[in-house]
């Protein structure tokens, strides 16, 4: 049965995948889809390793499995990762609201992206316990996912921040060229910037190292809901700094709307993990 819900999943990511621009024998995939679905399978293998394990030693463990609850996991997580995107740009898809659907041209939102897997995981879950449990392994997961899915955003150039004025100096070795077509009205006239896919990525893999590093000195245990607050503790850190970096942010009433998610997020996961404890 588990092998069954894993090709089903696999089958889904492929959807994800199968918008062409690389060759692969007979296939045709879009860059910008194969890294989400390599992420995505990645965050699932670790998280899938890592309930076995404890499998091993708890029966509950046995109960749950990341390949059966991955179909919708993905499925609420790309509804909402979209949805966070298409509300932050409302103002051209109401104008063209045909792209909507165009995933393979980017935009999809991370925070939009969590809310929408959470939802999946709960639908999946269908008891407090087991959310809890299911969400650790994601929060073991998705930073490893978040790293390579981010490298997605280099082929499709976009999630670039602000622009090196070369008039300044050199660039450094790590700014990201920016095709003119791809550039906003507002820097068009700059040709390397701030690579924040790049940075978000780096992030991630640290989180991720730090994340096992802490489980492993039994600081956190896994299945009470901590490793997942941890995860989006430290990813509403690193994302409130990175926002500053951005050309143009998602502002309500002046506010930084995603500044203000990674703070709550940050306050929250606080809290939560001061509970726990």
């Amino acid at each position: 049965m588990v092998y069954v819900f894993r090709d089903r999943a696999i089958c889904l990511v492929n959807l994800v995948v199968g918008m062409s621009f690389i060759s692969v024998g007979p296939a045709t995939f879009h860059l910008y889809g194969f890294l989400i679905g390599l992420g995505v399978l990645a965050a699932a293998e670790v998280a899938e390793r890592v309930r076995r394990k404890l499998a091993a030693k708890d029966k509950e463990w046995r109960e749950v499995s990341v390949w059966d609850s991955l179909i919708w996991v993905v499925a609420g997580g790309l509804i909402g990762a979209r949805l966070y995107h298409v509300i932050d740009w409302w103002d051209y898809y109401w104008l063209h609201p045909g792209e909507i659907i165009m995933l393979w041209r980017g935009g999809l939102g991370i925070f939009g992206g969590i809310l929408g897997g959470v939802i999946g995981l709960w639908i999946y879950s269908r008891s407090k316990k087991k959310l809890l449990m299911m969400l650790d392994l994601a929060g073991l997961g998705l930073p490893l996912g978040q790293a390579i899915g981010r490298w997605g955003n280099y082929f499709n150039q976009e999630l670039y921040g602000l622009p090196f004025d070369s008039a300044q100096g050199e660039p450094p070795f790590w700014a990201i060229y920016i095709k003119p077509e791809n550039r906003l009205l507002s820097v068009i006239d700059f040709e390397r910037f701030h690579p924040l896919f790049l940075y978000e990525s780096l992030w991630m893999i640290i989180t991720f190292i730090i994340i096992i590093k802490i489980i492993k000195n039994n600081k956190l245990k896994i299945g009470s809901g901590m490793v997942f607050a941890t995860y989006l503790g430290f990813y509403g850190f690193g994302r409130f700094f990175l926002e500053w970096l951005r050309i143009e942010a998602w502002l309500i009433n002046g506010v930084n709307v995603a500044q203000a998610i990674s703070l709550g997020l940050i306050l929250s996961a606080l809290g939560f993990i001061m509970w726990r404890k």
